[in-house]
C-alpha cells in the first residue's frame, strides 16, 4: 500500500527517548551560547563604529562644527584685539585726551555750549 502514511506507535516516544533528544539538545545549544554572544558584541561595536555618537558618519558632522567653531573664534579674537586697543588708549601712562573725551562725552551726554550731538548705533 503506497499512499498509506504509518504512524509510529505510542511506546516510540517514551520518556527515554524523550530524555536523549533533550540532553542532546541541550547540549549543542550550550555549544552555541559562546559564538551567539561574540557575534552580539561584533555586531554591537560595528553599530557603534559607523552610525553611533563618534562614528564615521557623525565624523562629517563633527568637521562642520569645527569649521563653524574655528570661524567663531576668529571673529572673538578679532573683537578681543580691538577691545583690548581701546583699554590701551585709556591706559594711564599713554591717555589719548581725544579718547578721554570721546568717552566722557558718551557717558556724560554732555556736550559743549553750541554743539549737537548726533546719536550713533553701537561699535
Amino acid at each position: 500500500m503506497l499512499g498509506r502514511i504509518r504512524l509510529p506507535d505510542e511506546s516510540h516516544y517514551d520518556s527515554v527517548t524523550f530524555m536523549r533528544v533533550r540532553r542532546k539538545t541541550s547540549s549543542n545549544m550550550g555549544l552555541l551560547i559562546v559564538p551567539v554572544i561574540c557575534c552580539a558584541v561584533s555586531l554591537y561595536f560595528g553599530y557603534s563604529a559607523v552610525a553611533g555618537p563618534r562614528g564615521i558618519l557623525a565624523w562629517s558632522d563633527a568637521e562642520a562644527n569645527l569649521a563653524v567653531a574655528k570661524r567663531d573664534l576668529t571673529v572673538v579674537r578679532g573683537e578681543r584685539l580691538a577691545l583690548q586697543h581701546r583699554i590701551s588708549l585709556l591706559d594711564d601712562k599713554a591717555l589719548d585726551p581725544d579718547m578721554l573725551e570721546e568717552v566722557a562725552r558718551s557717558v556724560l551726554s554732555q556736550g559743549r555750549a553750541g554743539e549737537v550731538a548726533v546719536p550713533r548705533g553701537t561699535r
